[in-house]
Parts: structure tokens; C-alpha cells; sequence
């Protein structure tokens, strides 16, 4: 072995121990009061010199044990009795909270059994808008795209403002309506 290697094997052994040392330092202060020991000779007062301050150390908190009287807690707790049926306000969960929406369509013409205007006065009163299932609430009653009336008036689209209904060549747009 040439005396460089002996020099480094001598330096990782110096510096494993100077670790060593500082960790046993430092478990000792965490494990123990929590304060670090002072330096011997200290006199307890603060010298002005050219090294940075320590920072003070905080003693972790335990957990108190404090006596609970449970009756005297459920005492104090209010109940409040709350019956929905009492309380229920009058108001269609389906219908939007802002705004007035109405179909303005006139001079439309008889098509057969049904006709547009009869079309345009359909109630939609509800849409739940989804890229690929749709639906809407026409006449208080849930219906999805290609749902077929017994006049024979189709649901053709679902939009998130209206809905397009067909009967024969003709497309009646009708827009959601507020109540």
C-alpha cells in the first residue's frame, strides 16, 4: 500500500468519527430536555462576536389529559328539529335560477295532426346536457334524442339550451323555458 492510500484511509477514518459524534450530539439534544448543553464557561449572557445566532429551541408539545364532563357536553348541544315537508319551498329543482327564456315563434302553419305552433309550446322544463347520452324534461315527463311522440313529433337533438323537434320535413327548434 503506497502512502497516499494510507493518508485517505486515515482522513474517511477521522471524518467517519467526527460524524459519529455529531449525530450522538445531536440525538442527545432531541431525545433529551430538548435544550442544547451549554458551552462550559458560558456566563448566560450574550457576547457580541462575528458568529451567526442560534436558533432557540422549542420543546415538543405532549398531549394534556383534561376531564370531560359528556352529559354537561351533550347539554349543551342544540337540536334543532327540522321537517322538510314544513320547510319545502315550492320551486321545480329543474328550473334555472336566473334569466327568462321563451320561444318567439309566430305565423307557423298547421302540419297534419300536430302543428308547429303546437310544437313550439311544449313545456321543456329540464335539460341534463351530456356529449353522448342527453336528456330532457318535456311535459313533465324525461325523454332522450329519438324519442318518438304518438303525433308522431320526433326528438332529434338535445342542446344545452334547447332541444330540436321533427315532423316531417319541418325542425322546430324550442328553448328551455322558465317558470
Amino acid at each position: 500500500m503506497n502512502q497516499e492510500n494510507k493518508k485517505q484511509i486515515i482522513m474517511a477514518g477521522v471524518l467517519g468519527v467526527v460524524l459519529v459524534i455529531v449525530l450522538v450530539y445531536q440525538f442527545a439534544i432531541a431525545g433529551g430536555s430538548g435544550t442544547p448543553p451549554k458551552p462550559s464557561g458560558s456566563s448566560g449572557t450574550q457576547t457580541t462576536s462575528n458568529t451567526a445566532p442560534t436558533r432557540p429551541t422549542v420543546a415538543p408539545t405532549r398531549l394534556k389529559k383534561v376531564d370531560v364532563d359528556l352529559d354537561e357536553l351533550r347539554e349543551k348541544v342544540d337540536v334543532v328539529t327540522f321537517r322538510y315537508e314544513d320547510n319545502r319551498i315550492s320551486r321545480s329543482p329543474m328550473t334555472p335560477l336566473v334569466g327568462r327564456i321563451r320561444t318567439q315563434l309566430e305565423g307557423l302553419t298547421p302540419i297534419g295532426p300536430a302543428s308547429t305552433m303546437e310544437i313550439a309550446e311544449k313545456n321543456v322544463t329540464g335539460i341534463v346536457y351530456n356529449e353522448y347520452a342527453p336528456v330532457a324534461v318535456i311535459d313533465d315527463e324525461v325523454v332522450s334524442e329519438g324519442h318518438q311522440y304518438a303525433d308522431g313529433v320526433t326528438l332529434t337533438k338535445i342542446e344545452p339550451k334547447r332541444v330540436w323537434f321533427k315532423w316531417g320535413d319541418a325542425e322546430i327548434p324550442v328553448e328551455l323555458k322558465e317558470l
